[in-house]
């Protein structure tokens, strides 16, 4: 059966090559077909067969400073507070080296709910990476929409404030992914968490806080 197309704003379709996912050393294990589409955006081996210009990316907030830690990302209690369920387990924290190849500077991901009994993954993970430039930032996103699709994900285009974003949707998890001008963004969600009809919505409040875009405040969940 054919892919389904992905439907990237029409001023910046390309044609895409997908290539074959390496996965960073130290990063979280994604290795069945549903989570490929997330891992090529951090691939050193993946790459776009064409090239565009960049088209600049409406600014709804000015980004703010590259996280450090978790806290500095989006703090444990906000998680839970957005996805209203509390969130047994640890909270980890992974910075990953510079990638040239790729123009990647700097990369940090948040794994909330980890050793929760409800598997090796995460409730939710949060990764989000800097370039140098937002074309190369563009290509990552481009290569991980293909994917997405490739795998039989369904990509559907969710903006977050200002900018571009896509939840891709199908398997054990649901992802939103955000092209952020030099920063992308990627929030996954374990399935089951929250009903499934809540999935964007959640996903959409995740990404927002860790842009630094405001959102409607959200009380934390009765102990």
């Amino acid at each position: 059966m054919p892919s389904p197309t992905v439907g990237r704003v029409s001023s910046r379709s390309v044609a895409l090559g997908v290539a074959t996912v390496a996965v960073l050393a130290g990063c979280s294990s994604q290795e069945s077909a549903d989570d490929a589409a997330t891992e090529l955006l951090f691939s050193p081996s993946a790459s776009a067969t064409a090239t565009v210009e960049p088209t600049p990316t409406p600014q709804a907030t000015t980004l703010p400073e590259f996280p450090e830690d978790c806290a500095g990302l989006v703090p444990t209690s906000e998680v839970a507070a957005v996805v209203a369920v509390p969130l047994a387990g640890d909270t980890t924290f992974l910075f990953a080296d510079a990638l040239p190849d790729i123009g990647r500077t700097a990369r940090v991901t948040c794994g909330y709910g980890v050793g929760d009994g409800e598997g090796a993954e995460p409730g939710v993970e949060i990764s989000v990476n800097e370039y140098e430039s937002a074309q190369a930032a563009q290509d990552r996103v481009d290569i991980t929409l293909e994917a997405a699709t490739e795998s039989g994900r369904t990509v559907a285009e969710q903006p977050v404030g200002g900018y571009e974003g896509w939840v891709l949707s199908g398997g054990e998890s649901a992802t939103i992914v955000v092209d952020a001008g030099t920063r992308t963004l990627v929030v996954s969600m374990r399935r089951g968490l929250v009903d499934e009809a809540a999935e964007t919505v959640v996903l959409e409040q995740l990404a927002a806080r860790a842009l630094g875009i405001p959102t409607e405040t959200i009380e934390p969940p009765a102990p």
